[in-house]
């Protein structure tokens, strides 16, 4: 798990020059990049322990064996989902959605960082105030 918080949230960042902006969405990429391939690495290795939950079941399916069926083990809160003892199926299910995000999140930084290369070249001598909402840049401000 990632020490940093998230949450769903819009904030005023302030940059002495548009360089600076597009450093930071530059590390910002690189952070999520970083972060994906870590994800991807679970989301691996759950599909592997999935697929062998799968082949068990099956396997005792044609002993003749019912596999225990679990007793519902999902309840959901004003929108969050919580799963006690949940399966490997489970933990994939709720891990690619969490790839999913943050792979839409990556995509849209990088379409961002390639826009903003029109302004690579401009020395702008500028302050640049960007509203970010959910890690998003959703507005750019440049005060000369």
């Amino acid at each position: 798990m990632s020490s940093r918080r998230e949450l769903i949230s819009t904030e005023i960042k302030e940059f002495k020059s548009l360089a600076e902006f597009i450093k930071v969405i530059d590390d910002d990429v690189a952070e999520l990049r970083r972060r994906m391939g870590e994800l991807l690495k679970r989301l691996e290795e759950l599909r592997i322990r999935a697929e062998q939950e799968r082949r068990i079941k099956e396997l005792l399916a044609k002993l003749g064996m019912k596999p225990e069926v679990a007793a519902v083990n999902t309840v959901t809160l004003r929108g969050l989902t919580i799963i006690f003892n949940p399966t490997a199926e489970q933990e994939q299910t709720a891990l690619e959605v969490a790839v999913e995000n943050l792979n839409n999140k990556l995509t849209s930084l990088q379409a961002l960082r390639k826009e903003l290369e029109v302004f690579g070249g401009a020395e702008l001598v500028a302050e640049v105030r960007a509203v970010y909402v959910d890690g998003i840049p959703r507005a750019l401000m440049l005060k000369f």
